[in-house]
């Protein structure tokens, strides 16, 4: 027996919060961001929390676990308010502050430091590229005045210039591929909505345009019901100008036209003949 798919609608409503398909595409974006990354987060936070305990590193697995914690509160907070900067700003500062604890405990000697390079992703995706830009630089700034000044302060790690200088050009690399991904992004983006306007606009131009054609179309129709046209020879005495119709009967001119249009024939005399009858 074949498991269950689990329904699209359902599916989509776990990604995006219960946020209407019509919602704005980049909080629909943010919030699918956000969603995952708080998950994510919070189980890797989780896996690490457990297996540092069990090491015997404490101090890094309460890190983990309180860091945890808090990832999976913002998504909770996500869930219930739907308020993106809030739950972004819990998150980056979460993230940052993590990254500091690991870098002060000299965490970057190990493979841990490999997390803290998601912080630029992190900041400049939610944030944007500017405001993630400017984070992740300080962010940077901050990493390299730990470096220079770890060996001045008691319990600051120091760390080797080898170090020193790969995690800084890793951190930078990567902060400069996503900002340049982001700002590429933005400009697709900007370019399909402008587009996407000009469509708009074009349908509604052509539904005008149809309208119209409509309401034409309508007063020709109602123009052609209401007339009836002669057409042919219409064999007419010379003399009387009494008119033959198809059945071969001689019909006066008055009862031809009433007969074979919609017209109404009034009668009446002209200037000639009443001037003839005057006379």
């Amino acid at each position: 027996m074949t498991p269950a798919r689990p329904h699209p609608d359902r599916l989509r409503n776990l990604l995006t919060c219960g946020l209407p398909p019509d919602a704005d595409p980049e909080s629909l974006r943010l919030t699918v961001i956000l969603n995952l990354s708080t998950l994510a987060g919070g189980l890797f936070l989780m896996l690490f929390a457990i297996h540092n305990l069990l090491e015997g590193n404490t101090g890094l697995g309460m890190a983990d676990a309180v860091t945890c914690a808090i990832v999976l509160a913002s998504n909770l907070i996500l869930r219930r308010s739907g308020n993106l900067r809030l739950v972004s700003g819990i998150a980056i500062t979460a993230s940052a502050l993590f990254f500091l604890f690991v870098l002060a405990r000299g965490e970057v000697r190990q493979a841990t430091y490999v997390w803290s390079l998601s912080l630029p992703v992190i900041t400049i995706f939610l944030l944007g590229s500017k405001s993630g830009l400017r984070l992740a630089g300080l962010y940077w700034i901050v990493m390299l005045a730990y470096f220079l000044s770890a060996h001045q302060f008691n319990g600051l790690t120091p760390y080797p210039r080898f170090i020193f200088v790969r995690a800084l050009s890793v951190y930078g690399l990567i902060t400069a591929m996503v900002y340049f991904m982001e700002e590429r992004r933005h400009r697709v983006f900007r370019e399909l909505r402008d587009k996407r306007a000009e469509l708009v606009e074009q349908i509604g131009r052509l539904k005008a345009e149809e309208a119209e054609k409509e309401i034409l179309i309508r007063r020709h129709q109602k123009s052609l019901a209401e007339v009836k046209i002669l057409k042919g020879f219409l064999p007419i005495c010379s003399y009387c100008k009494k008119i033959r119709d198809d059945d071969g009967y001689w019909n006066g001119l008055e009862q031809y036209l009433t007969a074979h249009t919609d017209a109404r024939v009034e009668t009446g005399l002209c200037p000639d003949c009443v001037k003839g009858r005057q006379s």
